[in-house]
């Protein structure tokens, strides 16, 4: 298919509050009567990671040391099948916080904007804010450029949030600093303690809200809750927000981090596989981008130890909660917008199709709820629904997610959905320059997909079942993978075109069709192109400037 179509510093707790468009009609539960003192439904700790892949040991691999996700994995369901919508920032975090497939919103790459497909559309905070919760989003929630954006709002969404907050710390100051290569990641272990961090900075903002709502002796003050008095009971429950920047490129943490990781194991060569799979397939014409072992070792070490970093960040929530005694009334979810490539097929970061990036850990605590593995497929979409069933609010009708619901009451019940991840690729011109592109024969992609008038842009679309992945990339014209996870869970070995398995790609191809219209994609991109013309005209446009 073929679709033709710094800035200024902010202090860590700088905070303003969020411009308000026209508020959907509340659905659900009312918000908070006048006459009333509490409100008793659950509140939401909303807890995301950037770019964070499940080599972890919370998601069963324990090179990777996250002690504070193990105790809370210990609490909830752990969703070992999970899958994003696309594995890049834009589409994925659109595709969650609007419970819609990309192609619904028409966000394929890092500037596209949902408002322009669905102006009216109600994001899951905005939901929640709509029902009379306070609803605060504090770092990365909608997608942020990292770092260029720390300290900034990026792509947020101002009607989504009652206030907002973007921390910096010294990983943005610090930054020309840094170490190694941008193939494997660029990085740098900080001589600083955690709360200089913009992370660190994150969790201790969430953590003074939280005490300034639940705690007798208010925000500013750092040790435990007094218990002489009785701490105030907010009159609204809260949508908390803490979208954490790593471990995304760079990988910054403090150096204590780093010596928690003195030998680390790269994926070992399988560089003939290669030939087997498409070209579009990879984001790199060399392995490891041609790079030595030490260089990838180096990232490697610094992208764990920026994952235990945020876990100790993680920890400062879960231990807050417990001490204003909330844990009974707060729903947590753990989530990150895709997984990431450290060096599996030879490749590194994200915007593939491999298992690696497609899937991401997600974890849900819900009191009252199972506890428990759960190995059923389900998608981030899903979040939306599932959250919204819990707090009792009614959803808009056009979500693609569903709720995960049942499998919060019992993980093993049937569930038979497949997964569908898709990732665009914009091609250069043949008369364009060469720098930062990916070959494909006598033509390239850009390394972030770019839809606009002047490059073509195909599209890569995967679906997960129980046993197998199916891709195609531009709908079978540039190839196509099978991969059977019973025999090979790595995906060395490419099945599409062995006449054994004929049927099965029969039967995924049309599996993968059902999941999107051509016509319907067009359709959507021309009413982006009419909505944002008409932004660019208008004086109260769909995503107004925010300065905070």
């Amino acid at each position: 298919m073929k679709i033709q179509l710094l800035a200024k510093s902010a202090i860590a707790f700088s905070a303003a509050m969020v411009a308000s468009g026209n508020a959907a009609q509340a659905q659900g539960f009312p918000a908070t009567a006048g006459n009333q003192t509490t409100d008793d439904r659950p509140n939401v700790l909303f807890i995301s990671s950037d770019d964070l892949c499940s080599a972890m040991n919370a998601f069963g691999d324990p090179r990777v040391h996250t002690p504070n996700l193990d105790r809370l994995v210990q609490m909830g369901v752990v969703f070992n099948r999970a899958y994003n919508q696309s594995p890049l920032s834009g589409p994925s975090r659109s595709s969650i916080m609007t419970g819609c497939r990309p192609d619904k919103i028409g966000v394929h790459d890092l500037s596209g904007k949902f408002r322009y497909a669905i102006p009216d559309a109600v994001t899951l905070p905005q939901l929640f804010k709509n029902n009379g919760y306070y609803t605060c989003r504090i770092g990365k929630i909608y997608h942020a450029g990292v770092p260029s954006d720390i300290g900034q709002p990026g792509s947020d969404d101002p009607q989504s949030w009652t206030i907002a907050y973007n921390p910096i710390g010294k990983d943005r100051t610090d930054e020309y600093l840094l170490k190694g290569n941008t193939t494997p990641g660029t990085w740098l272990a900080l001589d600083c303690n955690d709360d200089e961090m913009t992370d660190a900075i994150s969790a201790n903002v969430a953590v003074s809200i939280l005490r300034g709502r639940y705690s007798n002796v208010g925000s500013a003050y750092g040790g435990p809750a007094r218990t002489d008095r009785p701490a105030p009971k907010p009159r609204n429950p809260f949508f908390l927000a803490v979208g954490f920047y790593r471990p995304h490129i760079p990988y910054i943490a403090p150096k204590k981090y780093f010596d928690m990781y003195p030998e680390v194991t790269l994926p070992e060569n399988f560089e003939e596989e290669w030939l087997t799979k498409p070209v579009l397939a990879r984001t790199g014409n060399k392995w490891n981008g041609g790079l030595s072992d030490e260089e990838c070792e180096n990232s490697m070490r610094a992208y764990y130890a920026s994952v235990t970093f945020i876990d100790a960040q993680i920890g400062k929530l879960i231990d807050t909660l417990e001490e204003l005694k909330l844990m009974d009334n707060t729903i947590i979810v753990f989530w990150s917008d895709h997984g990431y490539m450290l060096g599996d097929h030879g490749l590194w970061q994200k915007q593939t199709l491999f298992e690696r990036t497609a899937h991401q850990p997600l974890f849900i605590y819900a009191p009252g709820y199972t506890k428990g593995n759960c190995n059923a497929i389900v998608e981030l979409i899903d979040l939306y629904p599932t959250l919204a069933e819990l707090a009792g609010l009614q959803t808009p009708d056009y979500l693609d997610g569903k709720s995960l619901l049942p499998l919060l009451k019992d993980v093993n019940t049937t569930w038979n959905y497949p997964a569908f991840t898709q990732q665009a690729r914009t091609l250069w011109g043949e008369d364009e320059p060469t720098r930062y592109m990916t070959f494909r024969g006598d033509a390239a992609f850009t390394f972030n997909p770019s839809l606009n008038d002047r490059r073509t842009t195909v599209f890569g679309r995967s679906v997960r079942v129980d046993r197998y992945r199916y891709t195609e990339w531009d709908e079978g014209r540039e190839g196509c993978e099978l991969y059977d996870y019973e025999t090979d869970p790595e995906e060395h070995v490419n099945l599409a075109t062995d006449k054994k398995h004929k049927k099965t790609v029969e039967e995924l191809k049309a599996l993968l069709h059902s999941s999107y219209d051509v016509e319907e994609i067009s359709r959507t991109q021309e009413t982006i192109a009419k909505n944002r013309a008409a932004a660019q005209q208008s004086l109260e446009p769909l995503y107004p400037r925010v300065t905070y």
